[in-house]
């Protein structure tokens, strides 16, 4: 029996090749991939930086520090995310919001965000936005509502990479990122578009948070003569200095290499993926304990990272965990994406909190099969399945 798991990579030759260049060129880090990689996510991301980093989580952190999120500075998020979104803030000692979300979206929306603002007794510096499972949310929206309150607007697109997708009409248009936020960050993590094994980025297209990105991902270091305060002598090579903290949030050559292989065919996946789930829709839509995600939320397209449905557990007679083992046994993985994070031990020690359209997000959601190398038949199959199971 063949299985298929919820997601997994696509590694080809050229990605192998790839890496095994890097390798017999013995310049494992700190080389010319890394500034190529880049250089090839500033032109495709259609923004001004690109800075490579070892994890989307890195990135956040980055962001964040250099925003001055912090004790008296909090951040706003969703609860529908991976506990990175708001962690990165709680290494900065920082207070974390969570503010409700769309029920059939799991996205926050501009009424969610504002009503916790509102509501908070707590000081938001920043709000960073989810772009679940790669539904985009109403970025226009919400940045008026940033604007409102005084706040700077990141965004989490680690499950939508690429420059925003818009509809109009019947026609997609390209857009460039970074348009209502100070910072995008996505993750190249082994079951993303793009796979890096373990890393990230950072976009945006101010300059000045580019520059400190890049110190702060190397420690804080500078080897910048301009920048010098303590310069021993002219000729001083080996000098460096550092003028506040950083961390070592580098990527390695190898994994670089790897990423920027795989993003030759971001484009070419993103268009697999859709067409998987026009199948999807076509076998599944008339099962009516099912609701399927949204193609476009907002006027923009999604990108597909993840295809989570909706289940009525409640009619259907069956548990979530009894659907999902059932399915297993036929060869189908199946995954949750999110527990909220308010219900996670380390935020319910402060207060326990309950989002209504979080709570029934969660309880509803179940990501079933979608990735690169799956086929019309696979999804054939997948999809009789879960109508067997689904009943």
């Amino acid at each position: 029996m063949k299985k298929y798991p919820y997601s997994t990579s696509e590694i080809v030759e050229s990605d192998i090749a790839s890496v095994v260049e890097v390798l017999k060129n013995n310049y494992l880090t700190q080389g010319s991939k890394i500034l190529e990689f880049e250089q090839e996510l500033q032109n495709n991301f259609k923004c001004n930086h690109a800075i490579v980093l070892n994890s989307g989580t890195a990135a956040l952190h980055l962001i964040y520090s250099i925003l001055g999120v912090g004790p008296d500075a909090g951040l706003l998020t969703s609860p529908i995310t991976f506990l990175s979104t708001a962690n990165a803030a709680k290494m900065l000692n920082a207070p974390v919001v969570f503010a409700d979300v769309d029920p059939l979206t799991g996205l926050l929306t501009p009424d969610t965000i504002e009503k916790a603002i509102v509501s908070s007794s707590i000081k938001i510096k920043v709000i960073t936005l989810v772009h679940l499972g790669g539904k985009v949310c109403d970025l226009e929206g919400i940045s008026k509502i940033a604007k409102k309150y005084n706040c700077l607007i990141v965004e989490d697109a680690c499950h939508a990479p690429g420059p925003l997708r818009v509809n109009k009409g019947n026609k997609e248009v390209i857009n460039n990122t970074c348009i209502y936020s100070v910072a995008c960050t996505y993750s190249f993590h082994a079951i993303k578009h793009i796979a890096m094994g373990e890393g990230g980025c950072l976009t945006t297209n101010d300059d000045y948070i580019a520059k400190l990105v890049r110190e702060k991902r190397n420690h804080g270091m500078t080897k910048n003569k301009d920048e010098m305060k303590f310069l021993p002598e002219d000729n001083a090579k080996w000098y460096y200095e550092m003028h506040d903290m950083g961390w070592n949030y580098r990527a390695d050559e190898m994994s670089c290499a790897l990423g920027l292989s795989q993003l030759k065919r971001l484009e070419k996946n993103i268009k697999e993926r859709k067409k998987l789930v026009e199948e999807y829709y076509n076998l599944l839509s008339q099962n009516t304990y099912i609701t399927l995600p949204l193609k476009s939320y907002n006027n923009y397209s999604n990108i597909w990272h993840l295809f989570s449905i909706l289940i009525d557990f409640k009619n259907l007679g069956k548990s979530r965990g009894i659907v999902m083992k059932e399915l297993e046994e036929l060869g189908i993985g199946t995954n949750v994406h999110y527990i909220p994070l308010f219900l996670q031990p380390y935020y319910r020690k402060n207060q326990l909190i309950n989002l209504e359209g979080a709570m029934q997000y969660y309880n509803a959601t179940l990501s079933i099969p979608l990735y690169s190398g799956l086929n019309k038949e696979d999804i054939r199959y997948i999809s009789s399945k879960i109508n067997e199971v689904i009943i």
